[in-house]
């Protein structure tokens, strides 16, 4: 009878662990369900950022600071070469309206890599060519560079730019 009870009380105790691990198993499948998004979802992500990049190109040609700053996250960060970080929509705007008053820009981005890496998160890695008006100078320079461009998608579902940093590939003038 000892044994029996022992045993009956030991399948219990499997029975209830084994329904455990399942149903932590499938609490795991679930959560790692929700990160993977559907091609649907892939595709509507990918066709809006692309919008914004073509955005931030027209904003970048066309000079306006106010048309630039809808594109960054409120936390938005510009990191151009040589100068420090610009941290945030007020830093950001004083940043391209000190860019803007001394250049014109004409150049067109490319999309080299484009990757969603989580629901909110993405990364495009872009080269860019074209020429450069500077107005101290009144010289056009040919203009060429990598960028770096890292997306998050708000609480509204929009992608705005939370990162962005470029260097130039043309070598310096000598």
């Amino acid at each position: 009878m000892v044994a029996s009870t022992y045993y009956a009380s030991a399948l219990t105790a499997a029975s209830i662990f084994a329904l455990s691990a399942y149903a932590a198993a499938m609490a795991s499948a679930q959560a790692a369900d929700a990160c993977v998004q559907s091609e649907a979802t892939m595709a509507k992500d990918d066709a809006e950022i692309r919008s914004v990049l073509a955005s931030y190109n027209d904003a970048l040609n066309g000079g306006k600071t106010a048309a630039v700053l809808p594109l960054y996250t409120d936390d938005g960060t510009f990191m151009p070469p040589y100068s420090q970080s610009s941290i945030g929509k007020e830093a950001v705007r004083k940043a391209y309206d000190a860019v803007f008053d001394e250049l014109k820009f004409h150049v067109r981005f490319t999309i080299a890599e484009l990757v969603v890496m989580a629901p909110t998160w993405a990364y495009v890695r872009t080269n860019s060519a074209g020429t450069t008006e500077h107005h101290s100078t009144g010289k056009t320079t040919a203009e060429a560079n990598q960028e770096l461009f890292i997306f998050k998608k708000g609480d509204d579902a929009k992608w705005r730019i939370a990162r962005y940093s470029f260097s130039p590939t043309n070598p310096p003038a000598k």
